[in-house]
């Protein structure tokens, strides 16, 4: 009876960790699709359907997500955080995955062309928010099984912030000296990488949540 009560609790682990892997996974290829498509904007090709895919990865998390929530009430000892701190987790990533919706939908209205000056740190800024996602992922993926090395990703995440910041100002500080009858073209322009740059600082609070849980919860 013993070995089968704690099958039956592996198997349940098994289920809500899966459920987990692909509300992350989704998470990931929602920023990587936004990732392409702002690739493709520096590039002058952006394509309209890229940006669609983008929204339907959303669409995707929030089906993944529901999923994840139900098996995580269905038993709440199944696994070792309390399953709070798991909702808020879940509410943090579910974020970020809106804003990458948020944002596509916002190129899909961007009539311009970016300027040439800044296509450089745009792209150095978009490839920081690339990183930024996939180690934050990365990192809740390890508060499964590896504490330590969790912890020490949060740093790689702070630094990922600080040098996108650096690009961001790069950036608004060529287009802030355009003339005045560009105004709303650099309004619109300044508006994509302050976004993009809001979702890096996100990114690191999130991961500042999580090592608050490592200091709650005993090493792993």
């Amino acid at each position: 009876m013993k070995k089968l009560k704690l099958k039956l609790k592996s198997d349940k682990r098994t289920k809500i960790l899966d459920a987990a892997s692909e509300f992350n996974a989704e998470v990931v290829n929602g920023s990587l699709l936004l990732h392409e498509c702002i690739n493709d904007l520096i590039n002058g090709k952006l394509d309209q359907k890229n940006l669609d895919k983008v929204m339907q990865c959303e669409h995707n998390a929030d089906r993944a997500k529901e999923n994840y929530i139900n098996l995580l009430f269905k038993d709440k000892r199944a696994l070792p955080f309390l399953v709070e701190d798991r909702y808020r987790l879940i509410k943090y990533l579910d974020i970020v995955s809106d804003s990458s919706e948020e944002l596509a939908m916002g190129l899909k209205v961007y009539p311009f062309e970016l300027f040439d000056d800044i296509k450089k740190d745009a792209k150095i800024i978009n490839d920081l928010y690339q990183k930024t996602i996939d180690a934050l992922v990365d990192m809740v993926n390890l508060m499964e099984t590896d504490f330590k090395t969790a912890y020490q990703r949060s740093f790689e995440i702070e630094k990922l912030k600080r040098s996108a910041r650096e690009s961001k100002f790069k950036v608004l500080k060529i287009i802030y000296q355009k003339p005045e009858e560009k105004s709303l073209r650099v309004y619109l322009t300044s508006k994509i990488f302050i976004k993009l740059f809001d979702m890096i600082v996100r990114a690191e609070e999130i991961s500042d949540f999580l090592r608050s849980l490592i200091v709650k919860y005993p090493s792993k």
